[in-house]
């Protein structure tokens, strides 16, 4: 029985710096054309500002927009990260007036690299003049290198 806890317990040690770590906040939605500050940090990964893009309906058969919000990341840290950011906008009443995701163009953030996010709003854009407060979700996972096969 001993032996079990033990192997159940290396497992889990083992399996949980493999997991993502993640941190969502939320703030009051009140940019200064269209830029607002914030402070989110997580594992020396650090947003500090997102701005915010209403946008305008596109044409063509399927209907929706450029609204968009753009979020800056800092790398502060030793590690390559890999980053995903969710941004959701919502009314007086809780309502989702806004919503979307993405990560950084890369796919990844260098230690000390600094990039920004665009996260789409293509559909749920309509109502974002009667937004006021927003969460936000940073989510990390560290970078490895991909082991190389051996050569054949």
């Amino acid at each position: 029985m001993a032996r079990r806890l033990f192997v159940l317990a290396l497992g889990i040690g083992l399996a949980s710096p493999l997991a993502a770590q993640q941190i969502t906040k939320k703030f009051d939605y009140a940019p200064v054309n269209g830029v607002q500050d914030l402070k989110i940090e997580l594992d020396k990964v650090v947003m500090n500002q997102i701005t915010f893009k209403p946008g305008k309906e596109l044409g063509g058969p399927v209907r929706k927009s450029d609204a968009s919000a753009e979020v800056r990341v800092d790398n502060d840290g030793s590690k390559d990260q890999i980053v995903g950011i969710a941004v959701v906008v919502m009314d007086g009443d809780g309502n989702i007036v806004a919503a979307g995701s993405g990560g950084t163009r890369w796919g990844h953030l260098g230690a000390g690299e600094r990039d920004t996010s665009r996260i789409a709003f293509p559909f749920v854009f309509r109502n974002m003049d009667k937004a006021k407060s927003f969460l936000v979700t940073l989510e990390l996972a560290e970078n490895k290198p991909e082991a190389k096969a051996p050569a054949k």
